[in-house]
């Protein structure tokens, strides 16, 4: 069986149509990311790439409330997520952002120059979306990708089990165990969107 196998893809600008923005300017607006402002500001110093951008580009609300009261309802989407992974979640210690090169009309000003946090987003098919989004249909694609591919290689595992485990498959170069725990290793990436269930 030949299966494509790759890694959690990250889809840029040309993998996904811009003409369904709704141009809302929701998504720069509230920003967070899963470290504190600290943590950002030390993984920078450290020479991080995106840390450093994240930390020169966007600026920091005061508070949660702050970033409530411009975007609501984005806000309380991330934090709802937020609370699905983490029911204990403290909310002060969440830290919103907010890009201070939105435009009135919510165009990015330095747009030719954007870093490439903006020029991948949204990154896949599981990336958080304002309530509203024209990337919904999108997302739902990108989905539906990813788990047939994640059925193709567990397919191909199924196959292999009939197989002893020192056998070397001629068309890999690889024994069947090195091929189990590389399509393991391939799918691993997925689990925390589900990938047991698909």
């Amino acid at each position: 069986m030949d299966v494509e196998i790759s890694k959690e893809p990250v889809l840029y600008t040309s993998d996904f149509p811009q003409h369904l923005c709704h141009m809302c300017g929701k998504c720069c607006k509230a920003i967070t990311t899963p470290y504190s402002y600290e943590e950002l500001v030390e993984l920078a110093n450290q020479g991080q790439e995106e840390a450093k951008v994240f930390v020169e580009i966007f600026q920091r609300y005061n508070s949660v409330d702050e970033a409530r009261a411009a975007v609501p309802d984005h806000v309380e989407n991330i934090l709802n997520q937020l609370r699905k992974n983490n029911p204990n979640l403290d909310e002060s210690k969440v830290t919103f952002y907010h890009c201070p090169h939105l435009t009135e009309d919510n165009k990015c000003a330095i747009h030719p120059t954007r870093p490439d946090c903006c020029r991948r987003a949204p990154r896949n098919g599981w990336s958080l979306f304002p309530p509203g989004c024209g990337f919904k249909g999108w997302q739902f694609q990108q989905k539906e990708k990813v788990k047939a591919s994640v059925r193709k290689l567990k397919e191909y595992l199924m196959e292999l089990e009939c197989l002893p485990d020192s056998y070397v498959l001629p068309e890999r170069n690889k024994t069947v165990k090195e091929m189990k725990d590389f399509i393991n290793e391939k799918i691993k990436p997925w689990e925390k969107y589900g990938a047991a269930f698909w």
